[in-house]
């Protein structure tokens, strides 16, 4: 069964189908067993730097953190309690992967947070403060009896982001810059997932940012910022809350070369797709394949349009790379097929209406 959850934020989106949990929001206190809590002045994370400071924090921005089974627990609470008062809180909308649901290739599950920058960042401000709190409560339980400190008990904060290929090369920036003057600018600890950890097929790469939290939320603010300013960035964000509607994960599960033999063979595939379709993969000025292409680490070739099949009026569309990694541009290019196709219907529909 799914977690217990209320209602949407935003009624464009369709009721989750498979291992989401989300519900409403707005207000700015938090209660639980200890008292409310005081949301300190977000502001103070996302201004006083030169690194391209948004002082409202109004920017719609998406976070994929990854979360141990214990503070997806602690984030949920009973009959989905906590999760309603953390979206009511916040602003944000709150998604999380169901029981048992892991990101691949670890025990995380994981909690993606969406909504402007501000409301982002108070939601994680106030789930480092239920972690705190509960460690807390937990250390006052076992009286004298001596426990190792976790980071969150010893008053330091961690947060694990996961993110495309592409949009964390230009966290990183040129021989690794851009993250050096985050990390400057915050105190914090950043690391940032190495590619020899990696298949040619992952998507994505993980951020572990580490520290004091008011350092934690300086760099995340300081990363999200970053992100908002690029201009694939609002198709990114489009397709991750897309992908989590539709399919109950951010992005395609990742092939295993260890299980699957054929998963380093080069292969080519060919798909035959009506010309208004090959425009969706194609994106604005280009923007879906190249994030395709990066993510996936294949080579697409569009054919032109003056050769078209004039009866049929489709291209062709040629997908080269090594088998896991063109299986996992297939399911990408779907992905964007089925929004740019409901985008089209809700268009349509929107026409008759007006009509």
């Amino acid at each position: 069964p799914l977690d217990s959850v209320s209602s949407h934020l935003h009624s464009q989106h369709p009721p989750l189908l498979r291992s989401l949990c989300l519900s409403r929001m707005s207000e700015t206190e938090v209660e639980n067993q200890s008292g409310p809590v005081e949301v300190p002045d977000i502001d103070k994370y996302v201004t006083g730097s030169a690194s391209g400071d948004l002082p409202t924090g109004t920017q719609q921005v998406v976070a994929k953190l990854l979360v141990s089974n214990s503070i997806a627990g602690s984030v949920i609470g009973k009959a989905g309690a906590n999760i309603e008062q953390l979206q009511r809180s916040s602003g944000a909308r709150v998604q999380l992967s169901r029981a048992g649901e892991f990101y691949p290739g670890t025990s995380d599950r994981v909690l993606l947070l969406s909504g402007s920058l501000h409301a982002v960042l108070t939601a994680i401000f106030l789930i480092l403060e239920k972690i705190s709190r509960d460690a807390s409560a937990s250390a006052a339980a076992n009286g004298a009896k001596r426990v190792v400190k976790k980071p969150e008990e010893a008053g330091q904060a961690q947060v694990k982001l996961a993110l495309s290929r592409r949009l964390c090369g230009l966290l990183i920036g040129h021989k690794g810059q851009t993250v050096r003057d985050f990390i400057v600018d915050s105190g914090s600890t950043i690391r940032v997932q190495s590619l020899n950890e990696l298949t040619p097929s992952d998507p994505e790469r993980t951020i572990t940012v580490s520290g004091a939290r008011d350092q934690v939320l300086r760099a995340v603010a300081l990363i999200l910022n970053t992100l908002s300013m690029h201009e694939g960035y609002s198709s990114y964000m489009e397709t991750t809350l897309q992908l989590a509607t539709n399919q109950g994960v951010v992005l395609p599960p990742r092939a295993s070369s260890s299980k699957n033999v054929l998963a380093n063979v080069r292969t080519q595939l060919t798909l035959f797709m009506p010309d208004d379709d090959v425009g969706a993969i194609l994106g604005k000025k280009g923007q879906n394949l190249v994030e395709v292409q990066q993510s996936s680490r294949v080579t697409i070739k569009i054919s032109d349009r003056a050769k078209m099949d004039p009866t049929t009026n489709e291209r062709e569309v040629t997908i080269s790379g090594v088998y896991s990694a063109v299986k996992l541009a297939e399911a990408m290019i779907a992905e964007k097929l089925s929004v740019a196709r409901s985008q089209a219907r809700s268009r349509e529909g929107a026409a008759s209406e007006d009509a």
